[in-house]
């Protein structure tokens, strides 16, 4: 999870987010975001590669965050920090 949050902040060019430890956590994050971040999971797709023959447009979470900024670098949001 931190390292999609980092990845994000990376492309965005934005401070990165504070390291803490889980028993920190428990005290700083609401139970929601505690239960979404336990049921969080990295999710293999060799098999939905190799079985069906696809190829990702976007294989690494940088690229596609990249091409986001990229498509929207005139929208507001993205451009004024």
């Amino acid at each position: 999870m931190y390292e999609y949050f980092t990845g994000v902040a990376n492309v965005l060019q934005l401070p990165f987010p504070p390291a803490i430890s889980l028993e920190d956590a428990k005290h700083r994050l609401s139970d929601g975001m505690l239960s979404y971040m336990a049921e969080s999971r990295c999710i293999d797709n060799s098999k939905l590669l190799s079985k069906f023959g696809m190829t990702l447009q976007y294989p690494r979470l940088k690229d596609g965050l990249s091409n986001i900024v990229e498509e929207h670098e005139s929208d507001s949001f993205l451009t004024t920090r």
